[in-house]
């Protein structure tokens, strides 16, 4: 989902064009976000090079900002700013040179560790140094500079040999603990900031097998357990030790060691393509559940560790950050912080950590220790002697009062641990203040003057940058100088987020084509009933049709957005009240309804009248107001009312009024229940719509009463209240006819439409596109309707091209 995009076309848009031609251009994707989904960006373009030299020339000739991207691991917009060129590494993902007897590989920066496993492992190799999961790239961790469970090891810079640097101007740098050390030691955990890493060269080691031991002890316990058999034997490869939530006093100390036995787990590497719905169900127990976390200590635990293990060194390196992936992060997220503590402080930071994380009722997963030697000399160097990292994991809400929350006790640790000589670690949710970074990264004036001296313009950002850094040029001076209408934008695009009622759930302009569908399909039924018997309409295959729009608006949503679960409910039991009723419908009409209909000798009584009349009737009011106010009530008096109980046809009469009276009476109560429970669930309904415009008449609410003007922006363009519904539609082709272009609506930018159109048409417009089509079944096979996703930008364009075309739309689905 799209929330926003530059308002103007930019200066360099000729050569964004011709990177989308050589490289491939994402344009239809401009936001980026990363794993936690807490921080959509909207960036100007994505690039996705594939060669090096593609790679200087972007960044030679773009003017504007550039930010760079791997994996997206990072979790507080580390990899992109707004409007920036975002560079995705991803792609860039080649082994460039391998030596087994000199064991190291280079290789080019967006390549995955788990690539790199695959390629080594043959020869009997493994990563020197790795965080635990394979799916990072390996420019990503060394940008944040990452560590492992590597007992000897720490920070990653230890098993680098060299790096290649693309500069702000375009010139590629050697860089090494030797050669250019200044870059080398700046770019490497410097976040992007310095240049983009195009390529490294990494130390290998030997794949031996390692067998696993795990032990239970007090937390007082660990540290002499550490320093006595743990950190200076060498049989030790990884080591880590977790404590339990909530009372922060007992430890599993996991270790696999260096054996000669026999592996029992055959595999090489971990499959690739493992189920982890298991991993879901432990950490939807542990965070959810009624003594969930002692649930994991004495009872998840102790199974998963149960055996003995023996398995490759590779196998433990490739684990797959999928095992950490909930079903959804629309309400709920997963996310990590991490602290640096010096080895002597641990007894002091844990009580420390455990009463804040405590007294904030922070749902706190697992927080897992880890060792690392002292860093070597980076600029922001996070390991500034030995220290335990302090990995916590856990789970938060997505709305701004729980992300302001988490705010206030991530400051809370950070005080705690740079008090204690230690510091946090950079790739999560950007919390900290100025004085708080440079508490914790006292070199980061020496890093900002590097970044100074090698990109003087400000070219490499990200949000971490825009937080912390203060450039030789004010930011919004420097962007300005490449596209001059940013100050209005960010204005126009900061207040609309701030706008009560602007943003809607874009997922919703595809889900609401089920419910629609329960007035076209009485919309059918009405006409029907016009022209043929009741017992003619298809009432099995419109049951079909509307678990089968469900089902395509479901494949479209599933993995582009969060799980409505509210919503999929509702439509759920709306449903099953459809099929319930059509199927009784259905069963009743073929049998005693035909019989009743043969007796009449196809004759139409005034009862089949008047359920034709009550069926148009029913279907003109649900286009604009809810169902359940429709009153059956007054329909049912009017059957007995106005219509003879005698006449001809006397048993299809009597066989009518009787069936549609119950009908009618059923529905009559039916509708009381669901609107007195809408309306205690979710109030009166919300009848506005709100979009952003361009091309808008200033007299346009004179002359036309339905459109609200509710800001009018320096850029020309209009914040417009529409109405929804049936409306909408209506009210947007008048709109469209009248010039009026829409940026944004309700703060998305795609939308969905449908039309009825005959069974031979096909779509043939250069935007939108065909979602899925269905026949209309009461058409005998002339008809079919077809759904379109369109771009909102677009939308003025498709919606002419149809008029023009003959065809006219159904619907426009609001949020």
């Amino acid at each position: 989902m799209k929330l926003h995009r530059s308002l103007s076309l930019p200066r360099n848009a000729g050569f964004a064009l011709f990177l989308a031609i050589q490289i491939g251009t994402v344009a239809a994707d401009t936001i980026v976000n990363d794993v936690t989904q807490l921080n959509p960006i909207a960036v100007e373009n994505i690039i996705a090079p594939t060669t090096l030299e593609q790679l200087i020339d972007a960044v030679r000739t773009h003017a504007g900002p550039i930010s760079i991207g791997g994996g997206r691991y990072s979790m507080g917009g580390q990899t992109a700013t707004e409007r920036a060129l975002q560079i995705d590494m991803r792609q860039f993902d080649k082994v460039v040179r391998f030596s087994k007897e000199k064991k190291e590989i280079t290789v080019q920066a967006g390549i995955t560790w788990r690539k790199i496993q695959e390629y080594i492992d043959p020869y009997d190799l493994s990563l020197q140094i790795m965080q635990t999961y394979a799916n990072f790239t390996v420019g990503g961790s060394l940008s944040v500079n990452v560590h492992g469970r590597y007992i000897g090891q720490g920070p990653l810079v230890l098993s680098v040999k060299s790096i290649r640097v693309v500069l702000a101007d375009g010139t590629i740098v050697d860089a090494s603990s030797t050669k250019n050390r200044h870059i080398f030691y700046g770019a490497i955990g410097g976040y992007g900031a310095l240049g983009v890493v195009a390529e490294a060269t990494l130390a290998l080691t030997d794949n031996i097998k390692v067998e696993r031991q795990s032990v239970v002890m007090p937390l007082g316990d660990y540290r002499e357990h550490f320093f006595c058999k743990v950190r200076d034997n060498p049989n030790y490869i990884f080591h880590n030790a977790d404590i339990y939530p909530d009372d922060y006093q007992t430890v599993r100390v996991t270790s696999y060691l260096k054996t000669d036995k026999p592996v029992t787990i055959p595999n090489r590497l971990m499959p690739a393509d493992l189920s982890y719905w298991r991993d879901r169900l432990a950490f939807s127990v542990i965070s959810e559940w009624p003594f969930g976390k002692d649930i994991r200590q004495h009872i998840i635990d102790p199974l998963i560790y149960s055996d003995d293990r023996v398995e490759w060194r590779n196998y433990e390196a490739s684990y797959n950050v999928a095992e950490l992936e909930p079903r959804s992060r629309a309400a709920s997220t997963y996310v990590l912080q991490e602290y640096f503590v010096p080895v002597d402080k641990i007894e002091q930071f844990v009580p420390r950590m455990a009463q804040t994380l405590n007294r904030h009722k922070v749902n706190v997963i697992n927080v897992s220790i880890r060792y690392a030697k002292q860093d070597p000399g980076t600029l922001l160097a996070w390991a500034r002697g030995e220290v335990f990292a302090f990995v916590l994991y856990y789970k938060q809400g997505m709305s701004e009062p729980e992300r302001k929350a988490v705010g206030v006790w991530t400051r809370e640790l950070i005080d705690t641990v740079t008090a204690l000589g230690g510091a946090y670690y950079l790739p999560y949710q950007i919390h900290a203040t100025p004085q708080q970074f440079r508490a914790a990264y006292p070199n980061a004036d020496k890093f900002f003057a590097l970044k100074r001296k090698l990109d003087p313009n400000y070219k490499f950002r990200n949000k971490l940058w825009d937080a912390y850094y203060t450039p030789g040029l004010p930011k919004v001076a420097s962007i300005a100088a490449v596209d001059p209408t940013v100050d209005i934008q960010a204005r126009i695009h900061d207040e609309l987020q701030h706008f009560t009622g602007y943003q809607r759930d874009e997922a919703q302009t595809y889900l609401t084509l089920p419910e629609w569908f329960l007035v076209y399909s009485p919309a059918e039924y009405a006409e029907s009933l016009k022209h043929k018997p009741p017992t003619e309409f298809p009432y099995f295959g419109s049951i079909g049709q509307f678990w089968g729009y469900y089902r395509d608006a479901y494949r479209v949503t599933r993995n582009k957005y969060g799980f409505n679960w509210g919503y999929h409910i509702m439509v759920f039991v709306i449903g099953s009240s459809y099929t319930i009723e059509n199927a009784i419908k259905g069963a009743y009409e073929n049998t005693i309804g035909r019989l009743s209909e043969w007796t009449a000798s196809d004759t139409m009584t005034p009862e089949d009248r008047y359920a034709a009349q009550v069926a148009q009737e029913y279907v003109d009011f649900i286009r604009v107001d809810p169902w359940y106010e429709f009153s059956f009530a007054t329909r049912l008096r009017k059957l007995w009312a106005e219509i003879d109980l005698f006449g001809p046809n006397l048993m299809r009469k009597w066989e009518r009024k009787i069936i549609l009276s119950i009908e009618y009476a059923a529905k009559a109560q039916y509708a009381m229940l669901i609107k007195l429970g809408t309306k205690t669930a979710y109030g009166d309904a919300d009848n506005e719509m709100l979009a952003l415009a361009t091309h808008v008449s200033p007299t346009i609410a004179k002359q036309d009463p339905a459109v609200n003007v509710l800001r009018r922006y320096d850029d020309g363009s209009m914040l417009l209240a529409l109405p929804r519904y049936e409306a909408f539609r209506d009210q947007t082709l008048r709109l469209v006819k009248q010039g009026v272009q829409f940026r944004e609506i309700a703060g998305n930018d795609e939308i969905l439409l449908t039309a009825v159109v005959p069974t031979t048409w096909t779509y043939r417009l250069p935007t939108g596109k065909v979602l899925f089509e269905r026949p209309i079944l009461t058409s005998d096979h002339q008809q079919k309707r077809v759904a379109i996703e369109a771009p909102v930008e677009s939308l003025h364009d498709i919606l002419r091209q149809l008029d023009n075309s003959g065809i006219v739309v159904e619907h426009l689905y609001d949020y």
